[in-house]
């Protein structure tokens, strides 16, 4: 496994329109396409799920569009999902040590009477992960009869050895 290969990677990315991609398959990182286009898109994003709890509301109809769309340009697309997390880290309960003191801070906001600030610092929170929302994604694509596969460690290395075309979700937008 490459050390950083994210950031590594960030250097080498290319946007074009999906359109380009008209008839190919294309392996799409699951937990980057959950993070741009569900939890971080200004169509998608939804502020009081770290204090609702649960799924994004329009989490289901975004990725069904999103589907429609490659279905509509004959692009097959096939999620991969990461498994184990080996990459050592120094505080594996970083993200969510961060997002819970957001929260807090957003609850104070709410018993002080400031409903508006409150929900925009529910929006700051990074307490809602990609992997949060994995299950239901794969229920969405098994009902649609999406194939996906699940990792053994990093997507990145099974979307890399697809045989197929490799994109990235991001010439959805």
């Amino acid at each position: 496994m490459i050390r950083d290969f994210e950031n590594w990677n960030t250097t080498l990315g290319e946007a074009s329109q999906l359109e380009e991609l008209r008839g190919v398959n294309v392996a799409i990182d699951a937990a980057d396409y959950l993070n741009t286009r569900i939890l971080n898109h200004p169509r998608a994003k939804e502020p009081l799920v770290p204090a609702l709890g649960g799924l994004p509301l329009g989490l289901t109809p975004h990725i069904e569009d999103d589907l429609h769309k490659f279905e509509s340009l004959q692009i097959k697309p096939f999620f991969v999902f990461s498994g184990l997390d080996l990459v050592k880290q120094e505080d594996p309960f970083h993200q969510r040590r961060e997002g819970s003191i957001v929260n807090a801070h957003a609850w104070s906001l709410y018993d002080g009477h400031q409903a508006e600030e409150s929900v925009a610092k529910f929006g700051e929170s990074t307490y809602v992960t990609p992997e949060d929302l994995f299950r239901a994604l794969q229920s969405i694509l098994t009902a649609k009869n999406i194939p996906f596969q699940v990792a053994p460690y990093s997507a990145w290395a099974q979307v890399s050895a697809r045989p197929s075309l490799c994109a990235s979700h991001r010439a959805c937008d």
